[in-house]
């Protein structure tokens, strides 16, 4: 009789974890398709988005978090988040578990920060965005808001590091690569409606920026809130944006004045049309 309690104890919780488990994947369930009902479609109410450079919490996590708790988006999108630091943030921020990929275009195969989508609502179809030739540059997923669903992706684009020719040649031809393959899956998808933020490396000009535009619409450039997002002392710059496709309306954002990063926050409101 020991012995059988003993095999009837260890089968309990074994039930136990696993049903644990279970919970847990369905809370998150990333990689989950949407419910069935769900249909194609900016939200119909207001949702908020944050998009931040948090320069690998370099200047306090703690100052970080205050920064986004001002916000309090629906969204968060992180970039430059060391991995270590993804629980902390999401316990601080009570968002569900982040939605996370190492910067391989940035830091290579071995990248201990990356990008990460911090939501309230639960994201489906989740993962790093395809770049075929090259690491990973973003994230996305979709998100399901009473009874829509929408992506919502995060970027960040290779940087231009210094001032010679071939070096400003080659970054801004990598991010013409990314930008291409982050417009090419997207049209896979079906073009469905999109909301894209996060550290573009690229000032509002030239080819790239084109690019950007030809399909989304920059949503703090359309509210005229065209304040530099990157920078200290002499250099400063605007990089950071928000895309939108054409099912969305923007009617509030801005940038955030705050030196818990080398960038700032920027921030919008979105609905459906």
């Amino acid at each position: 009789m020991p012995q059988t309690r003993s095999l009837l104890f260890f089968a309990f919780l074994l039930l136990l974890g696993g049903g644990f488990l279970a919970l847990l994947y369905l809370n998150r369930g990333p990689m989950r398709p949407p419910p069935t009902s769900a249909v194609w479609g900016a939200a119909a109410r207001p949702v908020k988005v944050a998009s931040y450079n948090i320069l690998h919490n370099q200047r306090g996590i703690d100052r970080v978090i205050v920064e986004i708790r001002k916000l309090d988006p629906d969204f968060v999108l992180l970039q430059e988040v060391e991995r270590r630091d993804l629980s902390a943030l999401t316990e601080a921020l009570q968002s569900l578990p982040a939605i996370y990929h190492a910067s391989e275009n940035l830091a290579g195969g071995g990248a201990t920060w990356g990008n990460a989508i911090l939501s309230k609502h639960r994201l489906y179809e989740a993962g790093s965005i395809p770049n075929a030739g090259g690491g990973s540059f973003g994230v996305w997923g979709t998100a399901v808001i009473d009874g829509r669903k929408f992506v919502v992706a995060n970027v960040h684009l290779s940087a231009t590091w210094n001032a010679k020719p071939s070096h400003l040649k080659e970054s801004g031809e990598n991010r013409w690569k990314e930008l291409s393959n982050l417009v090419k899956a997207w049209q896979d998808k079906g073009s469905p409606p999109i909301l894209v933020g996060g550290d573009f490396n690229q000032i509002a000009m030239g080819n790239n920026y084109a690019l950007m535009t030809r399909e989304w619409s920059d949503v703090l450039a359309g509210l005229g809130k065209n304040e530099n997002t990157f920078g200290e002392g002499l250099i400063r710059t605007r990089i950071d944006y928000f895309l939108v496709s054409k099912e969305w309306t923007a009617p509030d954002g801005g940038v955030v004045q705050s030196d818990a990063s080398d960038h700032r926050p920027i921030w919008m409101m979105g609905q459906g049309k």
